[in-house]
């Protein structure tokens, strides 16, 4: 089965999309209350009409859709270790966005990651 332009197409939206949602629940993270300042029942109101968190869960609503639109034409042994390619997009989202460190470890870490992306890519 060969992986066409559409299928590419989406599953790599899917998996920015999923990226983005845990993107924004870090930024969800940072600003609402922690529950022991709140009590459980007004964080978990806060949490719920937090729009980053709205945000967060519609992205992996999407997510979610287009990934089962794409499994129909793509075997799960392929697509799935595209889904690593999220590790790459948070990384470079939480330097540019949170200003989190990047060290060498994680730098090779991705390089290795994107490798097995391709490996896996052409054995397909």
């Amino acid at each position: 089965m060969a992986l066409t332009a559409k299928t590419l197409a989406l599953l790599l939206t899917s998996i920015v999309l999923g990226a983005g949602g845990q993107l924004l629940f870090k930024h969800a993270a940072r600003i609402v209350h922690a529950p022991s300042q709140l009590g459980i029942g007004r964080w978990l109101l806060e949490v719920f009409t937090t729009g980053s968190v709205l945000a967060a869960f519609a992205c992996f609503a999407v997510s979610a859709v287009l990934w089962l639109v794409a499994l129909r034409d793509t075997p799960l042994s392929v697509a799935y270790p595209m889904v690593a390619l999220s590790y790459i997009i948070i990384f470079a989202g939480s330097y540019f966005l949170f200003s989190e460190p990047v060290t060498w470890g994680k730098v090779i870490g991705a390089v290795l990651i994107v490798a097995g992306i391709i490996v896996i890519g052409r054995s397909a």
